[in-house]
């Protein structure tokens, strides 16, 4: 297609930017013969000038009232250009002069007649909406010293009478008119904020988005720094972070999409709205309006929204420094994963050798301890088979050598005395018993040696009894109580050492420590047995009573049932077996029976097994 000449169209037209700029270099013509713009930056004034110098205007003109003070005034339909000609000179001013003497008059007036874009109407189409109000208020004033109707020169003479006495207008001033009509309209909209948002708004936007191919890593931030930019107008929280480029640190770029994810617009999509207010003819066909108006914005919001979440998960997902900020994370949390894997490792190693050492020292323990234990086992048995050989030997010896003189001492009277006596007792007889010579006078000194051994073996028992009641009374002063574990224990020693080991009890006691004595073991031992018989005679008692209970309660059988209702329930017992549920059992062998309930059929069946069990028993 060729190329067409520019030109500009009412309306928002997707795909253009919001203000046409006076400089031709700045217009693009795509395939299809549409218009695209440059897009520009513009720079705002700062506030802080913007104040001192509505100050600085404010004060001059205060001073100016002062001094006219009892002077007669102009009247107040003529137009005061004081304050105008004082703000003219900031640089402002001196930069829209330069660039407005750049085209001629007549190309200005033309192109604002032709022109519906309020900024280019007062010259500022090179701010856009970057424009102040006080870049607004400068232009307008500056605009009003030359098409403001006060301001328009005499007509003289010639010219009224040409005029036909002035009633009319020549087209020059019809021109001016019409430029001031739209100079006061633009200034209208643009002052009042308000009106300048929707405004604004219904200006020509570019929309579109970088696709994911539009772009690479070199390319990224020029192309992402226009499109920011650009949507940066809408912005309601200012100053605006800048994208920046590589060298930016990362904490200002994730601040940057921080803003950006939660980014606030002030865009108002009021230009679609469906109903004109001011046409309501009461406030409920105005709710009704602004309820439907409503609708159709929020449908437009929604797509804007839409339209900013998908700018931001492209430029975040592509942008260079967020892929090498998420991969040194990844490194670091996979370095940390790695560092604290390796940490319970060495814990988990450490740990199991620890076991292991404490393992291997409580076996070497067992083994000692098991060692000590069966090394004292032999030893017990080995004094064991000492003594049983040393009696016997003795019981042979007074047999041959004692006997003769006397009956106290035949088998069955030393093995009595055996038992009474030590080790070291019957060593000491064995060996005066096969020293002793032959006549009365050895005999009579052997058996007083016997004596003696008696009298001191009766002594050691009457002293060890001594002991034992001792340790009775302290324990019984301490109120010592047996616990679980004394009665385990108890319980283990009465069955490892049965009635009729020698020295049982003392064993028993020696078994659990000596914490207890001989006698308290003993009593204990009674206690447990008494508590054993009376659970025993309590169970008895219990189960004849309820058999009692039972026996009461179940009728006799010649009373109440008869022949056939007895083979009725013996039918049904065999035709409903145990497996079936009591109740539904019982259930169907009562319907068997006929005329007995399920209550009766059980109690009958149980008194016939009770009859049977004690048949059974005799």
């Amino acid at each position: 297609m060729e190329a067409t000449e520019p030109t500009f169209v009412d309306g928002p037209i997707p795909g253009l930017l919001a203000l046409p700029p006076s400089d031709p270099t700045l217009y693009e013509q795509n395939k299809r013969g549409v218009v695209k713009i440059n897009p520009m930056t513009i720079p705002r004034a700062p506030k802080e000038e913007e104040e001192k110098k509505e100050k600085k205007s404010k004060t001059s003109k205060k001073n100016k009232k002062k001094g006219k003070r009892g002077k007669q005034t102009e009247s107040d339909d003529e137009y005061d250009d004081s304050e105008e000609q004082k703000m003219m000179k900031d640089k402002f001013h001196d930069e829209w002069e330069k660039k407005r003497k750049q085209v001629s008059k007549k190309d200005l007036e033309t192109n604002t007649l032709l022109v519906d874009d309020h900024y280019h109407v007062l010259g500022l189409e090179d701010f856009g909406l970057a424009a102040t109000e006080h870049n607004i208020k400068s232009a307008y004033r500056k605009l009003a010293l030359e098409y403001h109707p006060d301001k328009k020169r005499p007509a003289t003479e010639e010219e009224k009478k040409d005029e036909g006495e002035g009633d009319t207008l020549n087209p020059e001033e019809k021109v001016k008119k019409e430029i001031w009509l739209k100079i006061l309209k633009a200034y209208e909209t643009l002052i009042d904020p308000e009106k300048r948002k929707k405004y604004d708004s219904s200006l020509p936007f570019d929309e579109n988005i970088p696709d994911e191919d539009d772009f690479d890593d070199e390319s990224f931030y020029d192309v992402f720094t226009e499109v920011f930019n650009r949507n940066a107008i809408w912005a309601k929280n200012k100053p605006v972070p800048q994208l920046g480029n590589e060298k930016t640190p990362i904490k200002k770029v994730l601040k940057f999409y921080r803003y950006w994810d939660n980014f606030d617009t002030w865009r108002d999509f009021s230009c679609h709205d469906e109903y004109d207010l001011e046409e309501a003819g009461d406030r409920y066909e105005r709710a009704y309006m602004n309820k439907e108006n409503k609708k159709i914005r929020d449908k437009y919001i929604k797509v804007e929204k839409q339209r900013l979440i998908e700018l931001y998960r492209i430029a975040y997902n592509n942008d260079p420094r967020i892929k090498a900020h998420n991969e040194q994370l990844k490194k670091e949390e996979e370095q940390k994963k790695k560092e604290k894997f390796e940490k319970k490792q060495k814990a988990r190693e450490e740990r199991k050798r620890l076991e292991n050492e404490a393992n291997r020292k409580l076996e070497e323990e067992k083994r000692k301890v098991e060692e000590a234990k069966e090394k004292q086992r032999k030893m017990v048995e080995i004094k064991k088979q000492l003594r049983e050989t040393m009696s016997t030997k003795l019981i042979e010896l007074a047999d041959q050598k004692l006997k003769q003189f006397s009956y106290e001492y035949d088998q069955y009277a030393m093995e009595e005395i055996v038992k009474k006596l030590t080790d070291e007792d019957i060593q000491k007889l064995v060996n005066e018993i096969t020293d002793m010579g032959e006549g009365q006078d050895e005999f009579d000194r052997v058996k007083v040696i016997i004596d003696q051994v008696k009298q001191d073996n009766i002594k050691r028992i009457k002293e060890e009894q001594k002991k034992d009641l001792k340790k009775r009374e302290e324990a019984k002063e301490s109120n010592k109580a047996w616990t679980k574990e004394d009665f385990s224990l108890l319980v283990k020693a009465l069955n490892k050492y049965p009635g009729g080991t020698r020295d049982r009890w003392k064993t028993i006691a020696c078994f659990m420590g000596n914490s207890y004595t001989s006698k308290d073991i003993i009593d204990m031992t009674q206690q447990l047995q008494k508590r054993k018989n009376a659970g025993k005679k309590t169970k008895k008692e219990g189960d004849k009573k309820k058999a009692e209970d039972t026996s009461k309660t179940e009728t006799k059988p010649e009373e109440a049932w008869s022949e056939e209702q007895q083979k009725s329930l013996e039918l049904g017992l065999k035709k409903y077996p145990k497996t079936l549920p009591p109740k539904e059992r019982w259930d169907k062998i009562s319907k068997e029976v006929g005329d007995k309930t399920p209550k009766e059929c059980l109690a009958r069946f149980k008194y016939i097994a009770a009859l049977i069990k004690k048949k059974a028993k005799k």
